[in-house]
């Protein structure tokens, strides 16, 4: 991918956030939310030190939340103790995810738990605040990275930990069946020779040596970048229609003309990509969704603890905990 396709993707991805909510998309997330999803973000809690023996309150902000995945997944493992005595933020800039977020927040019973419009850039949240920021597969595609770090370490509290999670520049996920589908499309279906999981210039957010070392330059102290492999097993070519269909107006949005956009709907793209699926049913069997590497930055002093990784196949989490100023 150009520069220039990278900013075309990058703008695209971001209408299709701030338009989560709409029509049969909303469904969708909702669908991914539940289903592949927590599967990306299972490290992140217990990396973060939240199991189901965490005895002492969180103040916890689900930063860049999407469909406030990680949110659930602290909501589901926290006892209902401490639950009732803790207080959660989720926060993402994109319309649509707040909305989903906010509905989210309803449908499954979250305690303590509000939901704002921040940008993860500069939240405006009060410093020394939280004891835990989680930020899942966001790194990677906000525009300035370095800017939400800053934003974290500001509002964590002494201690604080963060954790993350950013795609691995390896990450093959949905995109070599998609591929093959748009090839088998009776007319020209154009696809990017190469789909880049970072969405802006700022450093390099793919790859895990790199990520160690920035975020040791940024203040974040015994930094630990380490694996977890795991796989989702795809049932169905409808399945993988309802888990990966989200990125079809996202690619026809950024590759296609508009003339090819107009003669071929989202739907009948959809249609296709089934079809092509059960005619080749061996191609679903597994998506794979592994080489995790997590990163875990310790702050010496007081001693707070924080975590993250990368997923080369799928995700990549990291995490850290800012260093006291000397």
């Amino acid at each position: 991918m150009s520069n220039q396709d990278t900013k075309a993707a990058a703008e695209t991805l971001a209408a299709l956030y701030h338009n989560a909510d709409k029509g049969s998309l909303e469904e969708q997330m909702i669908y991914v939310s539940r289903n592949l999803m927590p599967r990306l973000m299972a490290p992140m809690a217990p990396q973060m030190g939240i199991s189901a023996e965490t005895s002492t309150p969180v103040a916890l902000l689900d930063n860049a939340c999407g469909t406030g995945v990680f949110m659930d997944q602290v909501q589901q493992t926290l006892t209902k103790e401490v639950l009732e005595k803790s207080t959660f933020v989720c926060a993402d800039n994109g319309d649509g995810m707040v909305s989903l977020s906010k509905r989210r927040a309803e449908m499954e019973g979250w305690v303590n738990t509000e939901v704002k419009k921040l940008d993860a850039m500069n939240t405006g949240l009060a410093e020394n605040t939280f004891t835990h920021v989680g930020i899942g597969l966001a790194l990677h595609i906000i525009p300035n990275p370095d800017a939400v770090l800053a934003d974290c370490k500001r509002i964590l509290k002494s201690g604080g930990i963060f954790g993350a999670t950013t795609f691995h520049k390896a990450n093959t996920f949905w995109i070599p069946d998609m591929r093959s589908a748009f090839k088998s499309f009776p007319f020209e279906a154009p696809f990017p020779n190469e789909v880049k999981m970072q969405m802006h210039d700022q450093g390099d957010w793919t790859t895990p040596e790199w990520i160690e070392e920035h975020l040791k330059e940024q203040g974040f102290a015994d930094v630990q970048v380490k694996n977890d492999s795991r796989s989702y097993c795809m049932k169905s070519a409808e399945e993988y229609v309802m888990t990966f269909g989200i990125m079809l107006s996202w690619l026809m949005n950024t590759w296609w003309s508009e003339e090819t956009r107009r003669e071929h709907s989202v739907e009948e793209v959809r249609e296709l990509i089934r079809k092509h699926l059960e005619d080749n049913p061996d191609m679903i069997a597994y998506i794979l969704v592994d080489d995790l590497q997590p990163l875990l930055f310790d702050q010496l002093s007081p001693g707070g603890l924080v975590l993250g990784s990368v997923i080369r196949t799928s995700s990549m989490l990291h995490g850290a905990t800012p260093k006291n100023p000397d």
